[in-house]
């Protein structure tokens, strides 16, 4: 009888951490997924609109209508798209509630932006893809597996953008889902997801 107690308590102190590490090793496995598919799909679309990918980003309204809208346009029809939310996306059940969200330096992913008023694509394997502005370059908020849990930045949600010096996209937990810094816990950058 007291080995059984004794098999009960480590039973239920290890499972809690062979749980952790089954939810990690899923999300890395999605996060690796979901960043091939969008690599793929700038790769493949970079030839075609160079002039725009390589322009200085400006904050200035006359940047606006450069050629993003057609580059990240051509990008939506490049994926299995099987719902689109313009508006009310918390509302609609497009998108679930996010934790860790510190957006001041992007005011288009605000809260009430991003659960009221941005277009949200939902794809066909369940991910979400939130684009900041169709017209001005090209910078997404994207969730690796939609409603699913955690629903947390830099653990499932991230901030995509590409890098013109580079010529790749980044895929990183921080920057305008939390300027400056990481969730405690969660993926900096997708350059660092084995040591995650």
């Amino acid at each position: 009888m007291v080995t059984l107690g004794i098999i009960g308590v480590v039973a239920a102190m290890t499972m809690p951490v062979i749980v952790g590490k089954i939810e990690k090793y899923v999300l890395k496995n999605q996060i690796k997924k979901n960043y091939s598919m969008l690599s793929q799909i700038h790769q493949k679309l970079r030839i075609e609109f160079d002039d725009v990918l390589n322009n200085p980003i400006s904050s200035d309204a006359s940047y606006i209508g450069s050629g993003y809208e057609a580059f990240n346009t051509a990008v939506i029809e490049s994926l299995k798209v099987i719902k689109v939310c313009e508006g009310n996306a918390l509302a609609s059940g497009c998108i679930p509630k996010y934790q860790g969200l510190g957006v001041s330096g992007c005011p288009s992913f605000s809260e009430n932006e991003l659960y009221n008023k941005r277009t949200v694509y939902v794809l066909s394997d369940g991910s979400l893809l939130i684009p900041y502005s169709m017209d001005w370059r090209s910078l997404w908020l994207v969730d690796v597996n939609g409603k699913k849990g955690p629903n947390k930045a830099s653990y499932d949600l991230f901030d995509v953008r590409y890098d013109s010096a580079t010529k790749r996209i980044e895929y990183l937990g921080y920057g305008c889902i939390n300027p400056g810094k990481t969730i405690k816990g969660g993926l900096d950058d997708y350059k660092n997801i084995d040591k995650w």
